[in-house]
């Protein structure tokens, strides 16, 4: 995988549990000991953003990013909603065709001046100091604006996806970038059957490990199964080889034409260095020749002869 922007934290995460030399199994281990561990940070912070926090003010705002945003998130959030509450100074309002404009100071810093837009129609509101550019959450200044005009929820187009608390639960059964609203009356099949599986993720959540209550839901899904089996009285039909293809979106080929690749040539140039005795066995082969000082057929001859005192 190239080192995308889309990839380093994927690549940097899974660095930690994985190195250059492991094998295929070893890969297989490591990568399913990083999921788990994914996994069990989202069941703790799930866990977590089930308990709501305390609201430090009275305003309608405050409840619905507590509704909305994740705990780490709602913190931050409460500190610029409370700060939105203390005294700023307003230097001046001005309106145009549903658009207004306010100046403001923080009473810490007056050498600067804030200026706030908000379109009355759209809830479109930008602030000169660029807070939800940066960080991705509305600034306090901001806050102080949608209080003056009774705006009393949080511009949905400023909830960043990120942030949301039930971001798997949204993602997983409506448009991306929508919020689920609980007040539609009619739903899709699809999204009553993910409703239906996060409660029953729920129920198990609230169990806790407690074996009494996790016989009472196994006893009631039971009983619920039962009735709607004998309701619907739909044949219970078995999966042949052709819809199990067709359900995998894979056929099985009549001829194979993928096989192994080759044994390839791995080693080196295929030469190693010969030995001092290999050497000499292959001396043999030399043609042999006659010694003048002690007249005898050798390798040698009179000049190179070892013998010779």
């Amino acid at each position: 995988m190239q080192t995308t922007s889309r990839s380093e934290s994927s690549n940097f995460y899974f660095g930690n549990y994985v190195q250059r030399g492991d094998t295929l199994s070893e890969f297989y281990i490591c990568y399913q000991s990083a999921i788990e561990k994914q996994r069990n940070n989202a069941k703790k912070l799930t866990h977590y953003d089930d308990f709501t926090p305390k609201t430090i003010t009275d305003r309608e705002i405050e409840k619905d990013a507590i509704r909305l945003d994740t705990r780490d998130l709602f913190y931050k959030v409460q500190e610029e909603i409370r700060a939105g509450c203390m005294d700023i100074i307003l230097l001046g309002m001005t309106c145009l065709d549903n658009v207004k404009k306010i100046k403001i100071q923080e009473p810490g810093n007056r050498t600067r001046i804030f200026e706030v837009e908000l379109n009355m129609e759209t809830h479109f509101i930008e602030c000169s100091c660029k807070l939800f550019t940066r960080v991705g959450y509305l600034c306090s200044h901001a806050f102080f604006f949608l209080g003056i005009c009774g705006i009393r929820i949080i511009p949905r187009q400023y909830v960043s996806n990120r942030w949301l608390k039930n971001a798997v639960e949204r993602f997983s059964t409506l448009e991306l970038g929508e919020i689920s609203d609980r007040d539609a009356t009619i739903l899709s099949r699809r999204v009553q059957t993910q409703d239906c599986w996060f409660e029953f993720q729920g129920c198990l959540s609230d169990a806790s490990g407690n074996a009494d209550v996790l016989e009472y839901i196994k006893n009631g899904l039971s009983s619920m199964r039962k009735h709607i089996t004998t309701t619907m009285k739909k044949p219970r039909t078995r999966l042949n080889s052709e819809k199990i293809e067709e359900l995998i979106d894979s056929h099985v080929v009549n001829e194979i034409t993928i096989h192994n690749p080759n044994k390839s040539n791995n080693k080196g140039s295929r030469k190693r260095i010969i030995s001092g005795a290999e050497k000499s066995i292959g001396c043999n082969n030399r043609k042999m020749r006659k010694c003048a000082t002690f007249q005898v057929y050798a390798y040698h001859d009179s000049r190179t002869c070892r013998e010779k005192t």
